[in-house]
């Protein structure tokens, strides 16, 4: 019997892995091999408060390429939908036209020149940006994004945050090439003071796991596979997904918060560990890293300042695995602000 199970798990791996080679060999899929573990730079950036209105009002830059394409600096070659360079006096001046006109209501009052720090000369090389300044919190943002375990690419995965008002919705899927479906949703009330989960729940294969549920009124954190387990809820509290979108909204300034993954609960320190730039095989997205350690798992947030502070790359380990998201869509407020073009076809030599 034991046997037969490591037959079937040694067959299932090796599937997996010929499955894998396929599709990156047929280029079905744009695709960037995962670099080794990158080592942070010291944080000459920041992450800064959004503001939470629906203003629809914009501020392109001269000559700004159509909706849906981006902007990319200094990039030697001329891939399809990508603009001029546009410099950093371009960016500066039109965020400052952008604070000029925004309505005052916001989530925290910051001067213009936070939204992005100045880059030291030189750092804006192969630098994407989006070809308008985004300031305003997202009400609908959708990010695709290509899954590594380990070497290999294991599936795919998708992040969709809405808001409706005072209230959110923020749904996880990953769908692996072999093996099950995962899905993770997070739900409650947003405002001035940031994200305030209600439930959070997770399934696989539609079938329903570890939960959580917020009761503010009781301040009471009932989470587990049934609710069985039960903590004092704290202020600020945020669930493993909400913690993500929280940090977007108010910026990294903030103190350690009390976390739930649903199935245990932490005490997370919001602060950065460092910046990097997220290299996408056709230009870079500078990138400020949070880092959440537990008892045995560790997880990073990789959150983009020049794309509405949105989480481009998001790594879960553990004593057992690391699970490396790298994102190859950016759709914000339904526009097109980034997409991972992709591969050309080999020709065959005759």
């Amino acid at each position: 019997m034991k046997r037969t199970k490591r037959y079937t798990l040694a067959l299932a791996l090796l599937l997996s892995l010929l499955l894998h080679l396929a599709i990156m060999a047929s280029g079905w899929l744009p695709s960037f091999a995962p670099l080794p573990d990158d080592k942070l730079d010291p944080i000459s950036i920041k992450l800064t408060a959004m503001r939470l209105d629906n203003a629809p009002a914009r501020s392109p830059t001269p000559s700004a390429p159509p909706p849906g394409r981006m902007r990319i600096a200094a990039l030697p070659a001329k891939p399809r939908n990508v603009a001029s360079p546009k410099t950093h006096s371009d960016a500066s001046s039109a965020e400052a036209r952008a604070a000029a006109s925004a309505p005052t209501d916001q989530v925290a009052t910051t001067p213009p020149d936070d939204a992005s720090a100045p880059l030291a000369e030189g750092d804006d090389d192969n630098r994407l940006l989006p070809d308008h300044v985004l300031k305003r919190f997202p009400k609908a943002a959708e990010l695709k994004y290509q899954v590594y375990y380990g070497a290999l690419m294991a599936g795919i995965a998708v992040i969709d945050w809405q808001r409706e008002g005072t209230h959110y919705t923020l749904e996880s899927r990953i769908a692996p090439i072999i093996g099950p479906r995962l899905r993770y949703r997070s739900s409650g009330n947003i405002g001035r003071h940031g994200l305030q989960p209600s439930d959070y729940a997770a399934w696989r294969n539609e079938e329903p796991r570890e939960h959580a549920h917020f009761d503010w009124e009781q301040q009471v954190l009932d989470f587990g596979d049934d609710n069985r387990q039960q903590v004092p809820l704290q202020h600020g509290a945020q669930d493993i997904f909400s913690l993500i979108y929280q940090l977007a909204l108010k910026g990294a300034e903030a103190p350690p918060v009390q976390i739930t993954t649903g199935k245990k609960v932490y005490q997370y320190p919001l602060a950065p560990v460092g910046q990097a730039d997220f290299d996408t095989g056709f230009g870079k997205i500078r990138a400020l890293v949070f880092r959440a350690s537990g008892n045995d798992d560790t997880t990073e947030f990789w959150l983009a300042p020049d794309f509405a502070n949105q989480p481009i790359r998001i790594i879960r380990s553990d004593s057992r695995m690391k699970l490396d998201m790298r994102v190859t869509d950016i759709v914000i407020d339904d526009n097109s602000e980034w997409h991972l073009p992709k591969p050309t076809p080999r020709k065959h030599e005759k």
